[in-house]
């Protein structure tokens, strides 16, 4: 026959005669945040209650839910006093969301130093959750556009969720109303795109100058966000760039000289001008007259030029340029 003693203790200890044990966790979840820069780890303090009055030694077990976990096997707790204990459990960086439900035990194992066969078990259970976070991305390899007055180009680039969970990302350009108002337009496939995990959405941007662009050169920038973190508190944006150039229609000498000309300069012009033509009729006239006559007529034309086209003569002042 075989006898279960308890050990004696002084009753003036207090508490109950018989080892117990009572086990409390909180019923908050235990949350772990898996995105950049967070432990990737979640905690809970769990209670031990020794409600009798024999010192004992508590065992302690933690089901396995799938993810790594840390905790003291055994807890030492005093007659009739409390004693915590941590539980510890982490993933790995972009773990997939989920939710587990822990189950944990403690079981007295030894009373006053004693093994103590009969057990005393006491359960509870923790829940514990992987939290949504959201990063997006945006996949643009270095790209340069040069567009001529009036031309149309596109850029293609895609936006993607690099988070753990569904999740909304929208696209905005930095400074698209100053680059419009320069002469540009911008034609977006799409501004925004839910996507689940690792999912991507290819963007197409249209870019037309207008007729009267100036030259000019731009570095635009691209950013992108996510819904999720900015619902979380934690806003998250990404952005890229590309370089985009502009130029203007060249303008023709004539147009540009013209109005640099001062109107005197352009009637002296044109006086010259008449008069060239008339020289050249009156050379055409002389040598015809010689050929019809059949003889070889010497021709000077430096002095019947000058009586025919005396640019001395009193006829030419009417012009006035000698008043310019």
């Amino acid at each position: 026959m075989t006898l279960c003693l308890v050990p004696h203790v002084s009753a003036q200890l207090g508490g109950s005669p018989n080892p117990d044990i009572n086990l409390d966790c909180p019923d908050a979840t235990v949350e772990i945040e898996v995105g950049p820069g967070d432990s990737r780890v979640g905690s809970v303090i769990c209670t031990l209650e020794n409600p009798s009055m024999h010192n004992e030694d508590v065992n302690i077990t933690v089901e396995d839910i799938g993810l790594n976990v840390a905790y003291p096997g055994s807890v030492s707790v005093s007659s009739n006093s409390e004693q915590t204990f941590t539980i510890s459990w982490s993933t790995e960086f972009n773990a997939d969301v989920e939710s587990f439900t822990s189950s944990i035990e403690a079981t007295v194992t030894s009373v006053n130093g004693l093994p103590w066969a009969t057990g005393n078990t006491k359960s509870d259970s923790v829940k514990v959750e992987i939290i949504p976070f959201g990063r997006p991305w945006i996949d643009m390899e270095g790209q340069e556009l040069s567009l001529n007055y009036g031309e149309q180009s596109t850029l293609n680039f895609s936006m993607r969720n690099t988070g753990n969970a569904e999740d909304t990302l929208s696209l905005v350009m930095e400074n698209q109303s100053g680059l419009e108002e320069f002469g540009f337009t911008f034609e977006y496939s799409d501004t925004s795109a839910k996507l689940g995990v690792n999912e991507s959405k290819e963007i197409i941007l249209t870019i037309t100058a207008s007729e009267g662009i100036a030259d000019g050169s731009f570095v635009v920038i691209l950013q992108v966000d996510s819904q999720l973190a900015d619902e979380s508190g934690n806003p998250w944006v990404v952005e890229d760039n590309f370089r985009l150039q502009s130029i203007a229609e060249e303008e023709s000498f004539l147009a540009t000289s013209v109005d640099n000309v001062p109107a005197w300069a352009i009637t002296t012009a044109m006086v010259l001008a008449g008069l060239a033509v008339v020289a050249v009729i009156v050379v055409a006239v002389k040598l015809g007259m010689s050929r019809s006559g059949g003889t070889t007529t010497e021709f000077d034309f430096e002095d019947d030029l000058g009586d025919d086209f005396d640019l001395e003569d009193e006829e030419f002042d009417d012009f006035g340029l000698d008043d310019l």
